[in-house]
């Protein structure tokens, strides 16, 4: 017996991914060639995808109504014959060989290179490509950079590989591209002799690990030379429908992935929308019927939200979706500390950062957080547990151009104010001119966020997920109080905490700012601790 596995092809120019609607075959099965073992649906048609052999099924990649990258395996079949994979193997080189030799006729001068895009990334599927370096017809030399592509875990800077003429880009900025998929195609000088489309010298290389198969050069492996062709489903008349509601029998919402990701772009429940597909589907035309009261007008600009925005804009949706936030805010004196500060700053040696107030309190929320350790956690709720931590690593909101950051300030229980002074200083640097580096943006265990000299009253900051709480210090400001019979000016500061009322009850919040107020209304204490 060998083992044949059967790729999701390449159905259509544009297409990385398909959902599989439904299965017409189980593991066990023995089914002949040519006979129907999925549907896959696009963004463009539903395919009924066939057998390109005779065998037993042993796995099939998923349930239905999950994505699957085209290239990736969808079925797996034992197949009568050892031999089976090499006469495949060899049809296809031979078929490419072919197709080799007859482009290389046509042009003798030059030739195709792809160059798709790469694993960026232990995990990483997919990339966004936030902006663009090179137009079409623009020559490139090697290791020029062509774009930029953003994952969940860092900006890539992408370099051309060949030296050569950009023929063709595959998507517009902002847009989202599948790890493998093709991202340029270039036109390159071989002195002579065609320099061969790279999916074929890595299918010659290793048919295991293959790239997606284009439908004219899926071969069959039954020594006929047969191509295989999905076979597209005859659709119902619209007039009468095959279904009556939008999802499938087990509830799922039947729509394609792009309909499915714009509708989670724009925060739309699929489940309360009108399908008006002829299977029962939701497509592009039922989104827009809900979008028709946001037709420009007149004055207005719209701008495309990608990037960094569009991370930010998803992190905190999520956020504020899964985690049930409450704040609690209190009043602090910071009179002392105030005055701590400027006799620290007179006597600083020139070779020392200049003190402001953050470093204070930082020292002072370190000192209490190791009396409060649930505030310095995360709470890995699809796991359910939480994770508190010894390490104060604390990430400080800083907002850029762009949106905002938040680098970490590792082990900030470990440092003196002047460390901290100079550490905050380079961080800040760092995000300034798109410097800082993934280490310094990762690990955080809790999270500041201040406005600085712009301030506010209050402020309700929202958590950074998985994390529990998030601090928030305000302007200081000058307020008259009455102390002992006499007015007198005070220095005073609104001080906020968002917790996540699942693991924070909000006793134990107002008990941890009367901790930090007492440090930072009295900090030599803070410094005794």
């Amino acid at each position: 017996m060998g083992v044949y596995k059967f790729k999701l092809p390449d159905i259509g120019e544009g297409v990385v991914e398909a959902e599989i609607t439904a299965w017409h075959v189980k593991i066990g099965d023995r089914v002949e060639e040519d006979a129907p073992i999925a549907d896959a649906m696009t963004d463009k048609a539903t395919i009924e995808l066939t057998s390109p052999v005779d065998g037993v099924i042993t796995t099939v990649a998923c349930e239905e109504g999950e994505i699957l990258a085209v290239g990736a395996d969808l079925v797996v079949f034992d197949v009568e014959g050892d031999d089976t994979a090499l006469d495949i193997k060899a049809e296809i080189e031979t078929d490419v060989a072919a197709a080799d030799t007859s482009q290389a006729t046509a042009s003798s001068s030059g030739g195709v290179y792809r160059f798709k895009l790469p694993d960026i990334g232990e995990g990483v599927v997919e990339a966004e490509i936030t902006a663009w370096h090179v137009n079409v017809g623009d020559e490139v030399e090697e290791d020029d950079p062509v774009a930029d592509a953003m994952t969940d875990k860092a900006t890539i800077e992408l370099t051309a590989p060949v030296k050569g003429r950009v023929a063709i880009r595959a998507c517009d900025e902002g847009e989202i591209l599948a790890v493998g998929a093709d991202l340029i195609v270039f036109e390159v000088e071989s002195g002579g002799e065609l320099v061969p489309d790279n999916d074929s010298v890595d299918e010659s290389q290793n048919a295991e690990d293959a790239g997606p198969t284009p439908l004219s050069t899926a071969i069959a492996p039954t020594g006929k030379g047969k191509a295989f062709v999905p076979k597209p489903i005859k659709k119902p008349s619209s007039k009468a429908p095959t279904r009556t509601s939008n999802t499938n029998k087990d509830g799922a919402v039947l729509a394609s992935p792009a309909v499915r990701k714009r509708a989670k772009t724009s925060g739309v429940d699929l489940t309360k929308v009108k399908a008006s597909g002829a299977d029962g589907q939701i497509i592009h035309a039922d989104l827009d019927a809900l979008e028709t009261r946001l037709v420009p007008v007149d004055g207005e600009t719209r701008i495309k939200v990608i990037g960094l925005r569009r991370v930010i804009a998803t992190r905190m949706a999520e956020s504020k979706r899964n985690i049930p936030h409450f704040t609690y805010v209190d009043e602090i004196d910071v009179t002392e500390l105030e005055a701590l500060r400027k006799r620290a700053n007179e006597k600083r040696g020139e070779d020392r950062a200049k003190l402001t107030v953050l470093p204070f309190i930082i020292r002072a929320l370190a000192n209490v957080l190791e009396d409060w350790p649930q505030f310095n956690a995360h709470y890995l709720d699809e796991q359910g547990f939480v994770s508190r931590f010894s390490d104060l690593n604390l990430g400080i909101a800083a907002q850029t151009d762009n949106g905002l950051v938040v680098p970490v300030l590792k082990r900030a229980q470990t440092l003196t104010v002047w460390e901290m002074a100079e550490e905050i200083a380079r961080l800040a640097e760092g995000v300034r001119n798109n410097s800082i580096s993934k280490d310094d943006l990762t690990g955080s265990t809790t999270t500041l966020t201040s406005l600085g000299p712009l301030g506010g009253i209050v402020t309700t900051p929202v958590i950074n997920r998985p994390e529990v709480a998030i601090f928030g210090p305000n302007k200081i400001r000058p307020k008259l109080v009455l102390e002992g019979g006499e007015v007198k000016e005070r220095l005073v500061m609104n001080f906020s905490v968002s917790c996540d009322h699942r693991v924070i009850d909000g006793y134990d919040a107002a008990a941890m700012i009367q901790d930090l107020k007492a440090q930072i209304e009295d900090p030599v204490f803070m410094f005794l601790s």
